[in-house]
């Protein structure tokens, strides 16, 4: 098998699916594109509770988001960013 071969036949091999964490928060301000989240600790991101910037993931509509909103999201590793791939209003 010649290297070039080996690097297309790796290159081939499907990319495993990224992880989805699902945060409680609620929005605290809004932008094109983006949300930033007082959420919940995250235990298996080993993240306490805290407010933070999330990206909105490529192609994502989200609903009407108010300020003072409780949501919850679902949240991807994409590009070694951690991005809202989901959020819905909370009852």
């Amino acid at each position: 098998m010649t290297s070039a071969h080996a690097e297309t036949s790796a290159s081939a091999q499907p990319q495993p699916a990224a992880a989805v964490y699902r945060i409680h928060g609620v929005v605290k301000a809004t932008a094109p594109g983006a949300v930033t989240l007082a959420h919940e600790a995250v235990p298996e991101l080993q993240w306490p509770a805290m407010t933070m910037p999330f990206t909105l993931a490529s192609g994502l509509t989200p609903p009407p988001l108010k300020v003072d909103q409780a949501v919850e999201a679902d949240v991807s590793l994409v590009d070694g960013r951690y991005v809202i791939t989901a959020i819905r209003p909370r009852g």
